[in-house]
C-alpha cells in the first residue's frame, strides 16, 4: 500500500508541475501555490482528489462555482473562457467515478453558455430533480446548469434554499470571483465588477457553517477560497493590498475553503484533478481527453466566451492558445496513463 501511496504521489507531483506552468508569465502562480502547499501540505491535487472520492457518494449532489463576467461595461453578458471548460470536465468524472448529482451555479447570463459547453463534452442538460434518474438507469451523462443572483440578500436565500433542496456533499469553485472583506468582487486590474456578479461566496460560507466539503481552484488570487492565503495576496499579488476602486480592501477575498489550489490556469488545476481521480480510482474514461477539450473550446468561442488576457472570443484560455491547452490534457492523460500502466505491472 505504501509502494501504490508513492505511485500517487509522484504522479501528483508531475500534475502540479504541468498545473502551475507559467507559460503566459502572469507572474503570481508561484507564490500562490506556495503558500497554499505550505498552509495544507501536499501535493495538492492527491489531496483534492482523496477527500472528493471520501465525501461524495453515489446520489450526491455537488455544487459547482464558476463563470465570470470579467468585461461588464463592455460586454455584461458574457464572460472568460477560464473557468466553465473546467466545471464540465470535473462534472463528468465526479459523475463517471463517484456518480453524483453535478449542478452548476453560474450567473443567469451564462447559462446557456455553459450548457453548450457542457453537451459539448458529452452531457444532456436537465432539471436537477430528474438527475437521478440518469443515474439509476446508468444511461445518459446529465448535470444542471442553475442561476443565482447577484444580490446578497437573494444569494443568501437562494443558497439556503438550494442546500435545503439538494444537500450537497461538496461545493468546489473554479476561478469564480471573491468577495473581498468589504464585499466587493475585484478583477485582475484591481477594478470592482461586484455588479454583475452573482455572489456566489453565499454558497461557500453556508457549507462551512454546514461542515459541507469546500474546495477552491482559482490563478490569480481574486477567486473564492484564496482567502486561504490572503495574507500572501496583500503580499505579492498586485492589487492585493490596495485595489484600483476605492473600496480601500484590496482584491483579496474573505470566503476560506477546506482545500485551495491554486494553478496558472484555473481550468489546468481541474484537469490535474480529473486525471488524479481518474488514477486513483483506475477508472480511464474519466481521464481528461484532448479532442474533448478542443469539442469544448470551440464550443465555448460560439458561446461568446473570451479569453481574459487576450481580449478576444478564441478557444484560447488566459493568454495561452488552443494548442497549448490540447498539450497540458494530453500531458495529464499521459502522465497519468503511464502510472496506471506502472501500478498495474508491480500487482
Amino acid at each position: 500500500m505504501s509502494n501504490e501511496l508513492d505511485s500517487y504521489r509522484s504522479l501528483a507531483n508531475r500534475l502540479e508541475q504541468l498545473m502551475t506552468l507559467d507559460i503566459a508569465c502572469r507572474g503570481v502562480i508561484n507564490p500562490l501555490h506556495e503558500a497554499a502547499t505550505d498552509l495544507h501540505g501536499g501535493p495538492l491535487v492527491l489531496k483534492a482528489a482523496e477527500i472528493l472520492l471520501q465525501c461524495v457518494k453515489p446520489g450526491d449532489s455537488v455544487f459547482i462555482a464558476t463563470g465570470w463576467v470579467d468585461q461588464p461595461l463592455v460586454d455584461p453578458g458574457h464572460g472568460e473562457t477560464d473557468g466553465p471548460p473546467g466545471a464540465v470536465a470535473l462534472a463528468r468524472a465526479l459523475r463517471l467515478i463517484c456518480k453524483a448529482r453535478p449542478i452548476i451555479l453560474t450567473d443567469a447570463c451564462l447559462v446557456d453558455g455553459i450548457s453548450q459547453l457542457a453537451r459539448a463534452a458529452g452531457f444532456q442538460c436537465v432539471e436537477p430533480e430528474h438527475l437521478h434518474y440518469s443515474i439509476s438507469m446508468n444511461k445518459l451523462l446529465t448535470l444542471s446548469v442553475l442561476p443565482f443572483p447577484d444580490d446578497w440578500h437573494a444569494a443568501q436565500a437562494e443558497a439556503e434554499r438550494i442546500f435545503y433542496e439538494f444537500s450537497p456533499s461538496a461545493c468546489i469553485a473554479i476561478e469564480r470571483g471573491g468577495m473581498n472583506e468589504q464585499g466587493v468582487i475585484h478583477n485582475m486590474a484591481g477594478m470592482d465588477t461586484n455588479a454583475s456578479q452573482a455572489k456566489l461566496d453565499a454558497i461557500f460560507r453556508l457549507a462551512s457553517n454546514k461542515g459541507v466539503l469546500t474546495l477552491g481552484i482559482g490563478d490569480g488570487g481574486n477567486e473564492i477560497g484564496m482567502a486561504n492565503v490572503a495574507e500572501c495576496i496583500r503580499r505579492f499579488i498586485p492589487f492585493g493590498e490596495k485595489c484600483a476602486c476605492g473600496c480601500g480592501g484590496g482584491l483579496a477575498p474573505a470566503t476560506k475553503v477546506d482545500l485551495l489550489m491554486p494553478a496558472a490556469v484555473s481550468n489546468w488545476g481541474v484537469y490535474a484533478l480529473t486525471a488524479m481521480l481518474a488514477a486513483v480510482s483506475g477508472m480511464k474514461e474519466a481521464l481528461p481527453d484532448s479532442a474533448r477539450e478542443k469539442r469544448v473550446l470551440e464550443a465555448a468561442a460560439a458561446a461568446g466566451f473570451h479569453d481574459a488576457i487576450y481580449g478576444e472570443v478564441c478557444g484560447s484560455v488566459d493568454g495561452s492558445p488552443l494548442e497549448t491547452q490540447l498539450a497540458i490534457v494530453q500531458l495529464m492523460r499521459e502522465a497519468a496513463i503511464q502510472q496506471i500502466k506502472l501500478l498495474k505491472r508491480k500487482k
